[in-house]
């Protein structure tokens, strides 16, 4: 019967909540995890509350994937026919998905992990590549290159890997620069565990 009842969520910034709960003709504010009662025309108390799963998906007209409730997915325009998707925290690791929409984007592989590691480099990092191949939960298959950069028992490990077709495709890169930060590498492997490509 509730699920019957609850027509939409509406996320808006007042006071008073920062969701709009619409019930049949009635709505109330409310936040999220903050029990309200709610009294149907019939007279029947209902309490509800607004949860957030921990886990979220993040989907667009190309890509989709899961991700911890606590991050944010920052989306930019880098120039026409290119769109670049990142979550990256505050340890500096993270991923990102550059969408392109004019080209194919297969072969660039290099000239990516060649930017993203030229600074450890220089600083005196010692780098090993190896082949990188996942299947994706779509079943595209995308395909690069992981580096591992070492320097006084610090690591660093960066792949980048793409998927092309004509005239689209995606440039996937991680950076793990740290791994003593478990939960980052969580973050990573949930994301290459659930990324979906829309391409054919």
């Amino acid at each position: 019967m509730l699920v019957s009842m609850l027509v939409g969520l509406v996320g808006i910034g007042q006071d008073k909540g920062n969701y709009i709960i619409v019930i049949g003709e009635d709505s109330a504010q409310t936040d999220l995890n903050r029990p309200f009662q709610y009294t149907t025309p019939e007279g029947e108390k209902l309490s509800i509350k607004i949860v957030q799963a921990d886990i979220q998906t993040y989907s667009d007209d190309m890509i989709s994937f899961s991700h911890d409730k606590s991050l944010s997915v920052s989306n930019t325009d880098i120039e026409y026919g290119i769109e670049q998707c990142m979550i990256m925290k505050a340890t500096g690791n993270g991923f990102m998905v550059q969408k392109y929409k004019t080209m194919n984007p297969d072969g660039m592989n290099r000239l990516f992990l060649n930017e993203i590691t030229k600074e450890s480099v220089s600083y005196g990092y010692s780098k090993s590549e190896s082949d990188f191949k996942k299947e994706l939960k779509s079943g595209h298959i995308i395909q690069g290159i992981q580096a591992t950069l070492t320097y006084k028992g610090q690591k660093e490990v960066y792949t980048v890997a793409s998927y092309g077709g004509k005239d689209e495709g995606v440039v996937v890169v991680t950076m793990l620069l740290s791994e003593e930060f478990d939960e980052d590498r969580e973050i990573i492997e949930l994301f290459l565990n659930t990324l979906e490509l829309k391409l054919p």
